[in-house]
């Protein structure tokens, strides 16, 4: 048996908050939108040496994992990786 409570997830409507909280919701967003450029030049870059070295078929592409701080990548086709979506209730503050 588990000691692991399941989290009751709520959207937050970002309209609703102010002040500090609106400054710093701002500059997270903008770190992530520069992570995520990073990632995606970094992860472009490492396909593309990947089949300069041949260590993969053209028709092919890598999935990437990053977990526990550790790089790890699978071959993988177009297609094969789909994202989970998920509607949540609002949350205001």
């Amino acid at each position: 048996m588990s000691d692991t409570k399941e989290l009751n997830w709520f959207s937050v409507d970002e309209t609703s908050l102010k002040g500090e909280v609106v400054k710093k919701l701002a500059a997270l967003r903008k770190a992530q939108k520069a992570a995520t450029e990073a990632k995606t030049a970094f992860e472009e870059e490492f396909i593309k040496a990947t089949r300069v070295a041949e260590m993969i078929k053209p028709e092919e592409s890598l999935a990437f994992g990053y977990r526990f701080g550790k790089l790890a990548v699978a071959k993988t086709t177009a297609g094969d990786r789909k994202a989970a979506t998920s509607s949540k209730p609002k949350f205001s503050f």
